[in-house]
């Protein structure tokens, strides 16, 4: 009798860190970050920007500073992952997997397994990766989601596959609200008292177009109430 032998799924993970979260709802709170290599819309290497910028379609490659190049990074099981984790992070339960592109590693096996491990999973993601295909269960039969969806899109709406989100942050000035109004709609509203939570974000863009974004930013939200101006405490705080 043959005996089947099933590989575990590992993870390209660039970095795993003990930080702050510096943007949004949770800005300010303990987190334990895991940044994933790879993304669909930008090799991450300065030598391809425009190349990847006309391929794509997307701005991003031509101002983004992440590093989420393969270079420096490791493979992990689910579980070994997970134990990284735990040990980098201690008591905090919050945890925050980005990229790059997240959705292009992030699935149901690793999502059970830090759920396993006591971690409220927050993910931020470009919204060109549909959940029903990355985080779907053949297992269990259902979709087992990170709890706190982040979307920052760079493609146009029309090409955006997320089903939803719970907070939306837009680039300015790259990527404008007007563009976005259909996708906006794809939020989960979150009750305060009573009351929905719009989370919906304009993020100047921290570069050369600084002064004019911030502006725009400021601008914008005070014609239009139900945005708000993030801002980048992290940096503020000179934490990583």
């Amino acid at each position: 009798m043959d005996v089947k032998i099933v590989k575990e799924t590992k993870y390209r993970v660039k970095s795993v860190w003990k930080t702050l979260q510096g943007e949004g709802l949770f800005a300010g709170r303990p987190a334990v970050f895991v940044r994933m290599v790879g993304c669909n819309l930008w090799s991450g290497y300065a030598d391809t920007r425009e190349r990847d910028a006309a391929r794509t379609g997307a701005s991003c490659p031509m101002w983004c500073d992440t590093d989420f190049t393969k270079e420096g990074s490791k493979a992990y099981t689910a579980s070994e992952l997970a134990k990284e984790m735990r040990s980098k992070g201690g008591d905090i339960n919050f945890c925050v997997v980005t990229g790059g592109e997240p959705l292009l590693h992030l699935d149901a096996a690793l999502v059970e397994a830090l759920h396993q491990a006591g971690f409220f999973i927050a993910i931020e993601t470009n919204g060109t990766v549909p959940l029903q295909e990355a985080c779907w269960s053949e297992t269990h039969g259902k979709l087992l989601a990170p709890d706190w969806i982040v979307c920052s899109p760079k493609l146009p709406q029309e090409e955006l596959t997320l089903e939803y989100f719970d907070e939306l942050k837009l680039v300015l000035p790259d990527y404008h609200p007007k563009n976005y109004q259909a996708f906006a709609q794809r939020q989960r509203y979150n009750e305060v008292q009573n009351n929905p939570l719009p989370l919906l974000w304009l993020q100047p863009e921290d570069g050369t177009r600084l002064q004019e974004a911030t502006q725009m930013a400021i601008n914008y939200a005070l014609d239009n109430p139900e945005w708000r101006v993030s801002v980048q405490t992290h940096k503020i705080l000179n934490v990583e």
